[in-house]
């Protein structure tokens, strides 16, 4: 956790009229925001000619998005790699999640989906969970999918959500789901349309895989619910 709270990291794609509103992260009970607006440059094109000719758009284009918080820090970025971009800038600002914005135009913060995997980087997201949502009213669903007879999924949750409850979350907006199935990205990919937020830990080792690793990419491919993706900077 950055001192004194959460960063949210928030991208944003400028190169056209934006589509989607500002988004969950204006609900979020979040310390800091970077507003990170990316525009992507095609293959082969130059970058300078690219900002040259689209810098003011776009700049106007960020400048309009990230009025809906509350004293965000803006980058502006023409980029051939949306995802390193969003690794490095992730790192530069210390960020501690990252969000996805998805395609369901939520609006309102009510139903939260937390999809844990064993102890991977679990206290680590339920502090952000607890820092983010303490002050609202959102319920929040911790859930793990077991993937054979051995997983400690039980424990694992309960634990977690007397975590959650020690980080200032009201016990009763809290509950827990076990559910056992080979394949646990279909599983949350199933379930995720029930919740208006779904929270993701990265794991891979590297920045770039642990934003975008194997299960956050394959969850937020498959939904079209907003995501946050935990970072795990201790790794």
């Amino acid at each position: 956790m950055t001192p004194g709270g959460t960063t949210v990291l928030v991208p944003v794609d400028v190169s056209d009229e934006l589509s989607v509103g500002p988004s969950v992260a204006a609900a979020l009970d979040a310390s800091a925001v970077v507003v990170l607006g990316y525009y992507p440059v095609p293959e082969q094109a130059a970058p300078a000619q690219i900002r040259s000719e689209n810098e003011t758009a776009a700049d106007s284009r960020l400048s309009a998005f990230a009025e809906h918080f509350d004293d965000p820090t803006t980058v502006l970025v023409f980029t051939g790699d949306r995802d390193e971009t969003v690794a490095r800038v992730a790192r530069e600002h210390d960020c501690d999640v990252v969000l996805t914005p998805g395609t369901a135009g939520v609006e309102r913060v009510e139903r939260v989906l937390v999809a844990l995997r064993g102890q991977t980087n679990l206290d680590r997201i339920v502090s952000v969970v607890g820092e983010l949502f303490r002050e609202t009213e959102a319920g929040i669903t911790l859930f793990h999918a077991a993937t054979d007879d051995s997983d400690l999924g039980e424990f694992v949750l309960r634990g977690a959500a007397d975590r959650l409850t020690e980080a200032g979350v009201d016990r009763d907006r809290a509950d827990w789901r076990l559910a056992s199935a080979d394949d646990p990205v279909t599983e949350i990919a199933e379930i995720a349309g029930g919740y208006d937020l779904v929270v993701l830990g990265e794991s891979e080792p590297s920045l770039r895989q642990r934003i975008f690793g194997t299960v956050p990419e394959d969850v937020t491919e498959r939904i079209d619910r907003p995501a946050l993706v935990v970072r795990n900077v201790e790794t």
